[in-house]
């Protein structure tokens, strides 16, 4: 968010409730394609598909996280979450960057080789990935509902 000094005029638009619903909907649908690929393991797509499953998922991290925090932080007060929830939600979100990165890592490390030697790895982060970020879209639409 832009540093608070800017007139109003300046401050980009938080996001809107839709917005984050069709947000959870991609983040769903990212989640649903990474649990296939975890139960599918040993065998792998090819690497033109995983690499377009790690764009989605940097995707996701670098833009869809900001957008639900900012869209919460501009709730009025008496509808926002308090401040120890958005920090949670925050928290949330930076163990979710973590396991994406480490996560992208080794599923391009994976596609390049042929060993599988790291399936069982492989396996445990994906998980940790799509339960992780099912958990936060749980959280944030628990506060949208009407």
């Amino acid at each position: 968010m832009p540093p608070p000094s800017l007139p109003p005029s300046l401050l980009p638009e938080p996001p809107s409730y839709d917005a984050i619903r069709e947000d959870h909907i991609v983040q769903r649908m990212l989640c649903r394609d990474l649990e296939t690929l975890a139960d599918g393991l040993p065998a792998l797509p090819a690497p033109q598909e995983i690499q377009h499953l790690c764009e989605r998922i940097e995707h996701v991290t670098a833009t869809h996280f900001k957008r639900a925090e900012q869209y919460f932080a501009a709730l009025p007060p008496a509808v926002r979450p308090n401040d120890a929830a958005l920090a949670a939600l925050r928290r949330m979100h930076e163990l979710d960057e973590m396991h994406a990165q480490d996560l992208v890592n080794a599923l391009l490390q994976q596609s390049r080789q042929g060993d599988r030697d790291q399936v069982g790895q492989l396996a445990y982060m994906l998980r940790c990935f799509f339960d992780g970020s099912r958990r936060a879209i749980a959280l944030k639409e628990s506060w949208m509902a009407p």
